[in-house]
């Protein structure tokens, strides 16, 4: 990791329908069971109407939002990933992708495991920086502001200086600012934070120093729609 990116930050961070039960055994000195050639249905065998019934319910627990999503759930855990989006990837860069947002790295730039989890959290550096995104639930919007999330600000090396904030224009994000940080021995960086109402979510970008090559990296932040 080149000088001027932040050390290791520290402490980070089941419907099944109800079945028809066996019948209870006849009581002793009950009548015996109608027969087949009695005419009528057999005692407790369902209907044509009443299997019409079961069946409808059945579809109709198929399709409801909770099966959905326990349907949903489990492809994801097969397929072992998360809903992800394509950022764009400059020639020479590589795509980071992450839940609900990605965007790109210099191919020179490795993935840091001990600052990113399953979580959201993704930190990438290399030469000429770094870079780190942290997505979040957020059924509202952020206020923006002089201070970050605890996980930002440990990206950002744990001392910072917010000396700007201003609306940012990002696809797909319902609010969005371009931060600027001033970090000790008078080095830079730069910073997006996103909201997305479609996807409830929170994305925070940060990048540093401050440089071509870390504005360009929070040019590929891409949200999903």
């Amino acid at each position: 990791m080149s000088s001027g990116v932040p050390a290791a930050r520290a402490g980070l961070g089941n419907l099944m329908p109800a079945g028809v039960g066996n019948e209870a055994p006849a009581e002793a000195g009950s009548q015996a069971r109608a027969k087949p050639e009695d005419g009528g249905p057999r005692d407790g065998a369902p209907t044509s109407r009443g299997r019409r019934r079961v069946w409808l319910w059945v579809a109709l627990l198929a399709f409801s939002p909770a099966c959905v999503g326990v349907a949903t759930w489990a492809a994801l855990a097969w397929n072992g990933s998360y809903p992800t989006v394509a950022a764009p990837v400059p020639h020479g860069w590589q795509a980071v992708p992450g839940v609900y947002a990605s965007f790109s790295v210099p191919k020179s730039w490795s993935f840091q495991q001990s600052l990113s989890d399953s979580q959201g959290d993704v930190y990438y550096s290399g030469p000429g920086g770094a870079a780190a995104q942290s997505v979040t639930e957020a059924r509202r919007p952020p206020a923006p502001g002089r201070t970050v999330p605890a996980v930002v600000a440990n990206y950002l090396g744990g001392s910072y200086t917010v000396t700007s904030v201003a609306p940012y224009r990002l696809h797909n994000a319902g609010r969005c600012w371009e931060y600027r940080f001033s970090l000790p021995s008078h080095e830079k960086a730069l910073g997006i934070l996103a909201w997305a109402r479609k996807t409830s979510s929170e994305v925070w970008l940060v990048a540093m120093p401050a440089s071509p090559t870390t504005e360009r990296v929070l040019s590929t932040l891409t949200l999903a729609a």
